[in-house]
């Protein structure tokens, strides 16, 4: 199994893990792996959480009435019009 050395740990935090694997029933080196999975456990909910927040966000921004394939081909229409005629499209 791969394995880590984590050098030049702060005392403090050193201390905390300690006093935390000991309050888990856990070696130190039980207790960081634990910590480290539960950091990326909490990433992940996290990012979800934010994900489809910003989805639902889109999705309450969106037209009020879908876009129908005739109201696209009128702006098309429109927009290749004023192109032609060398105005921008707005």
């Amino acid at each position: 199994m791969p394995s880590i050395t984590l050098k030049d740990i702060p005392p403090d935090l050193h201390g905390q893990l300690k006093q935390e694997a000991d309050a888990n029933y856990r070696s130190l080196c039980q207790e960081a792996l634990a910590r480290i999975e539960m950091s990326f456990e909490m990433e992940e909910v996290f990012s979800t959480k934010r994900v489809q927040g910003w989805l639902d966000e889109a999705e309450a921004s969106g037209p009020e009435e879908p876009l129908s394939r005739a109201k696209f081909n009128a702006v098309l229409r429109r927009a290749a019009k004023r192109f032609a005629n060398g105005k921008k499209a707005r």
